[in-house]
C-alpha cells in the first residue's frame, strides 16, 4: 500500500470479506463433450499465448530490479 491509510479507515480482514459474501451455489451446464474438449482447448491456447507474450517482459523487469538492487548492497 503506496498512500497512508486515511484517518478513521477501516481495515477489513480477509476473514470478515469472505464471511460477508454469501454467495449462491455455482451452477454446472451440462455441455456436450466435443463442445468442452474445443473450450478447453481455445484456453489452453490463450493461455500460452498470453504468457509467451507476456512472460518475457515480466521476467526482464524482475531481472533489472534485482541487478539493481545487487547494484546497491
Amino acid at each position: 500500500m503506496t498512500e497512508e491509510m486515511k484517518e478513521g479507515a477501516r481495515i477489513i480482514d480477509l476473514v470478515d470479506v469472505v464471511e460477508e459474501e454469501k454467495k449462491p451455489p455455482t451452477k454446472v451446464a451440462v455441455v456436450n463433450t466435443s463442445l468442452q474438449e474445443e473450450m478447453i482447448k481455445k484456453v489452453e491456447e490463450t493461455a500460452e499465448k498470453v504468457a509467451r507474450e507476456m512472460f518475457p517482459a515480466i521476467a526482464e523487469r524482475i531481472i533489472r530490479e534485482e541487478i539493481e538492487k545487487l547494484k546497491r548492497q
